[in-house]
């Protein structure tokens, strides 16, 4: 169970976020609570995906992306994870590869 089990996805067991949800069966965001952000003026979201290389759930600030919009979720430009090549945007709350 855990950060180790794909069929446990983040909204199961991730407890210190608030709001986690899934894009995709690969992909959530939650926001963290203030105090355990690196700067108090970071308005984006962390995320969770499942790197295929890393066998496991892995966590991910996003500081140099734009927050376009939070209600639905729009950032830019795309995210990239170089350890396993997942690529895509976020746009109008929903996961576009690219």
């Amino acid at each position: 169970m855990g950060q180790r089990d794909r069929n446990a996805p983040p909204a199961e067991w991730c407890d210190w976020w608030t709001e986690v949800h899934q894009l995709t069966a690969d992909i959530a965001y939650g926001w963290v609570p203030p105090e355990l952000t690196a700067s108090p003026d970071d308005p984006n979201p962390w995320f969770w995906h499942w790197c295929s290389q890393q066998d496991r759930w892995m966590p991910q600030a996003a500081p140099e992306h734009t927050l376009v919009s939070r209600e639905p979720l729009h950032m830019e430009p795309s995210l990239l994870w170089s350890c396993c090549g997942t690529h895509g945007f976020i746009r109008d709350g929903q996961w576009e590869a690219a």
